[in-house]
């Protein structure tokens, strides 16, 4: 087994959130899961998986969400599963990730203005996973994640 180690990268995109936090990136209508005792909240969509109401793991909405934005020709993005506290998670939906390669995590202004040639892609990408966003556009965000 490999050891666990912490990133950071720039993404862009929208941040979703995740069960931790209310899925505070999400304008979209959410509903109460519960099981073993514990409840949260997951985002209503039609393609809930029943993994996705039995088991309060991030890993659940992630792999659904994917295999349909897959199903959609919507496999160049990523759903980047991150940190947003001790033991909880969130999703950011991304379409560019930058990583810091061993050195100081910078973006030039020209790479900054050509990621607004995905926010169509974005835009779709969102409504096949029948999701709104709280933010009208894509933003840069940096996050942490494990890997």
């Amino acid at each position: 087994m490999g050891a666990v180690e912490n990133h950071e990268a720039l993404m862009y995109g929208y941040r979703l959130g995740g069960p931790a936090d209310g899925w505070v990136g999400l304008a979209s209508d959410l509903t109460w899961c519960s099981a073993d005792g514990s409840s949260w909240l997951m985002p209503q969509v039609s393609w809930a998986t029943e993994a996705m109401r039995e088991e309060n793991h991030s890993d659940h909405f992630a792999g659904a969400a994917e295999e349909r934005l897959a199903a959609s020709g919507l496999s160049g993005l990523r759903l980047q599963t991150y940190s947003i506290g001790w033991d909880d998670d969130g999703h950011i939906l991304a379409a560019v990730v930058k990583e810091p390669d061993g050195k100081p995590l910078v973006l030039d202004p020209s790479a900054m203005g050509a990621a607004s040639q995905y926010d169509a892609v974005l835009a779709r990408a969102l409504s096949v996973l029948e999701l709104r966003a709280r933010t009208a556009k894509p933003e840069w965000i940096m996050a942490s994640y494990y890997a």
